[in-house]
């Protein structure tokens, strides 16, 4: 895959919730042979705080929990030009990192010039 950089910020309502969802992303990333040769990061923060963090990062994952904020999310990365994106309510659920992660992968290469 050619991804040279990989950096995702997951949104939620306060950063706490998907701490378990960015280890288990992390963890697959980091055994990944697709993703060997790319920088990966992989942070969660609150909603509250997008706009202090975005131009960090080259796609953003809002909870399921706080879908209804996706409008006022998007601006902020329209804003910067990053991509955003909800995360399915079965993988977060699921805590499936794979999935999820896919997802990110898929938002940062079709949003590449």
């Amino acid at each position: 895959m050619d991804l040279p950089r990989l950096h995702v910020l997951l949104v939620c309502n306060l950063g706490a919730s998907t701490g378990i969802m960015v280890a288990k992303m992390r963890e697959i990333a980091k055994n990944s042979q697709s993703l060997a040769n790319t920088d990966v990061k992989i942070d969660a923060r609150p909603a509250g705080e997008l706009r202090e963090y975005v131009a960090d990062y080259d796609a953003v994952l809002i909870g399921p929990q706080i879908k209804h904020l996706y409008e006022n999310l998007k601006k902020i990365c329209d804003e910067h030009n990053k991509p955003i994106g909800i995360i399915d309510t079965q993988d977060y659920g699921m805590v499936n990192g794979g999935n999820i992660l896919k997802q990110a992968i898929r938002l940062v290469l079709t949003h590449r010039p």
